[in-house]
């Protein structure tokens, strides 16, 4: 295992400081947050994630900072936490877990509330929001999928709220899915990690809210994935490289 050194950690913030990060791999030129990792660290383009990093924060980063807007993937704040990211190390993977199923459950599917209460399943998305269970997430998705067949009679007219349905429809399941694989092995932890950026997409597409990126703060769950048992420093060093590339 390549072990993650003060060197890596330099190669990686000079590059940050000056090349923006793509949705999806990229390039030399423009890398996804574990590609420029990997080029700091092996000079590899590739979005393998190193042994040195937690596998679920890494597979939530990739993820989630595709599906953030450009400006917030490329903010001093985001760039400022890829730094951390790498040496996380594996040890607390169950908890970085929980962190991510938490926000997931309570912060980015109670956006879809407004939107569920107006078309006739809020009771069953509120309900699912609480008890957080697959059983719950299937059968809200049941009733948003029922809504949706009803709608489709007039769906070439109504072409966005079909859509809407659709992704509603799609975060319960995908919520439901990430609920079933929370609880086994690493495997099944990476797939809960893939359930929860499908979880935002789909969200982000049923929300009416369009500063929903902003609301939800994906930033601010991989920052307290990233922090967990890690010294109080390195959120310093994390402000200090914000305020540098601020100058």
């Amino acid at each position: 295992m390549i072990e993650y050194t003060d060197d890596h950690r330099a190669k990686l913030e000079a590059y940050l400081a000056k090349h923006n990060l793509p949705a999806g791999l990229g390039n030399e030129e423009s890398a996804c947050t574990v590609a420029a990792i990997n080029l700091a660290m092996r000079e590899k383009l590739t979005d393998d994630i190193p042994a040195c990093m937690s596998l679920v924060l890494g597979k939530a980063a990739i993820g989630l900072q595709d599906a953030m807007p450009h400006g917030m993937r490329n903010s001093a704040r985001y760039k400022a936490l890829i730094p951390n990211m790498s040496g996380t190390g594996r040890v607390h993977e169950t908890k970085r877990l929980a962190v991510l199923m938490d926000w997931m459950w309570t912060v980015v599917l109670p956006q879809v509330q407004p939107y569920a209460d107006k078309k006739g399943f809020g009771e069953q998305w509120r309900e699912m929001c609480k008890e957080k269970t697959p059983a719950s997430a299937y059968a809200a998705a049941d009733v948003a999928a029922a809504r949706d067949a009803a709608a489709a009679a007039y769906a070439a007219a109504y072409v966005d709220v079909a859509a809407a349905y659709a992704a509603a429809y799609a975060a319960a399941y995908a919520a439901a899915r990430a609920a079933d694989f929370a609880a086994d092995d690493d495997a099944r932890a990476v797939r809960a990690a893939d359930a929860a950026y499908a979880v935002a997409r789909a969200a982000r597409a049923a929300a009416a809210d369009a500063d929903f990126w902003t609301a939800v703060d994906p930033i601010g769950v991989l920052e307290r994935m990233t922090y967990l048992g890690m010294a109080a420093n390195s959120a310093g060093a994390a402000q200090a490289f914000i305020e540098s590339m601020m100058d």
